[in-house]
């Protein structure tokens, strides 16, 4: 009699399972994460050589970059957090230019995520340009939950697959960061046009 397979455990319930998690962190864990991974992203060499660094604002429990992305304004780099756009049906999104990280210069969207304003600079990629300086733009990049492969899961939209898909020339270096919990041992399922980051910072 042939052996009966499991069924396959899907993104939603990983989703689920990773959130609720993350949600229980105490204060005092997730600053001591959020401290190693600073500490971790400062010394990484895709850090140290960008000129420009796409970031982004932390929403409910996920791990809090902002000193990282302070670290990188007082250095003298760009920094570009996400926006999401609308174009009737149509969602996408866009990274603006901040400079400052102090939560009194965004405002929140409908996500109840911190946004930058719509008139800020647009972030602009330019093939030719990554091409010719291919450690210039680096990337931190956000998820729920990740394997040993790499693979992640995010919140459903798609948005980063999106926005990365066609630079797939690999010149935007993403490194992804979460706690510990969002690291799981089970193989996540991957779709077609997921995207993988580089690397995994966890703490």
């Amino acid at each position: 009699m042939a052996e009966k397979k499991l069924p396959e455990i899907t993104k939603k319930q990983i989703r689920t399972q990773i959130l609720e998690k993350r949600d229980a962190l105490t204060e005092s864990q997730k600053k001591a994460a959020c401290d190693i991974v600073k500490e971790k992203l400062l010394a990484e060499p895709f850090f140290i050589k960008a000129k420009r660094v796409l970031g982004f604002m932390p929403f409910g429990s996920e791990i809090d970059i902002k000193p990282v992305l302070q670290a990188a304004l007082d250095e003298g780099k760009e920094v570009f957090v996400p926006r999401i756009t609308t174009n009737g049906f149509h969602k996408e999104m866009e990274f603006r230019k901040i400079a400052d990280v102090d939560p009194v210069h965004f405002s929140f969207s409908k996500y109840k995520i911190l946004e930058p304003p719509a008139d800020n600079e647009l972030y602009e990629y330019n093939e030719a340009e990554a091409m010719m300086l291919p450690a210039r733009d680096f990337m931190i990049m956000p998820g729920v939950a990740f394997d040993m492969y790499g693979k992640r899961v995010g919140y459903g939209g798609g948005y980063y697959d999106m926005f990365l898909e066609d630079k797939l020339t690999l010149r935007i270096h993403s490194i992804a960061v979460c706690f510990d919990c969002q690291m799981i041992d089970t193989e996540i399922p991957e779709d077609e046009g997921d995207v993988r980051p580089y690397k995994i910072i966890h703490a």
